[in-house]
């Protein structure tokens, strides 16, 4: 057990791309959107658990075109954002006698939500670990069965995700309400955003690559 709660922390601490996402949205949107984004990401991974358990999850990952069409449709969804976000920088750049309080960015939670379980489901990381990782703790001989160790063990993770990933959100939520809530200010962060947005997406895209080769 030991070993496996600190290569899961390994996993969640790594700087990869359901983080980084997470204090993007912090930085540009405030702490509760990021922090809905984070239950979204979390749920995603229970998701993964659940294919895993019933079974879905080996025949996706026997199919490659599938898993690479998943891996895809989600790097192509975050640069989706990324632009979005850049769209966003440059319109409070130009915008004239921006001064005022910076608020935090409002809209539908459920589709922020939504965009966190698409972004932990398409992650490659995240395939790796609940496909190949995660089963490996499981032992043949315990009285409990091995698809309620899998839950078990699934569980865990996403209990221990929410201890690594709030501090930061916190942190970056002081960092962006210190900043003088002006246009321009915006702009820096929303721009910010978006050049972390695009480096997850080149993250994905070398993880896709090597995946391949």
């Amino acid at each position: 057990m030991g070993a496996y709660l600190i290569a899961s922390l390994a996993l969640i601490v790594k700087p990869g791309p359901d983080l980084m996402c997470t204090l993007a949205t912090s930085l540009a949107e405030g702490r509760v959107r990021a922090f809905t984004l984070m239950c979204g990401l979390i749920f995603g991974c229970w998701l993964w658990i659940w294919l895993l358990v019933l079974g879905v999850a080996p025949l996706l990952a026997a199919h490659a075109n599938v898993m690479r069409t998943i891996q895809l449709a989600g790097m192509a969804y975050i640069a989706y954002l990324a632009f979005g976000a850049f769209r966003e920088a440059f319109a409070a750049f130009r915008a004239k006698g921006g001064a005022g309080e910076l608020k935090a960015a409002a809209g539908a939670g459920w589709r922020l939500f939504g965009r966190g379980i698409a972004m932990s489901m398409s992650n490659p990381l995240t395939i790796l670990f609940f496909l190949a990782f995660l089963p490996s703790f499981v032992h043949a001989d315990w009285n409990i069965p091995p698809a309620v160790q899998i839950l078990l063990l699934g569980t865990l993770f996403c209990l221990i995700v929410p201890f690594v990933y709030v501090p930061i959100i916190l942190l970056a939520d002081i960092c962006r309400a210190r900043l003088v809530g002006n246009a321009a200010f915006l702009g820096v962060l929303k721009g910010l955003s978006g050049l972390i947005l695009i480096l997850v997406v080149a993250f994905l895209a070398v993880d896709v690559l090597f995946a391949e080769s």
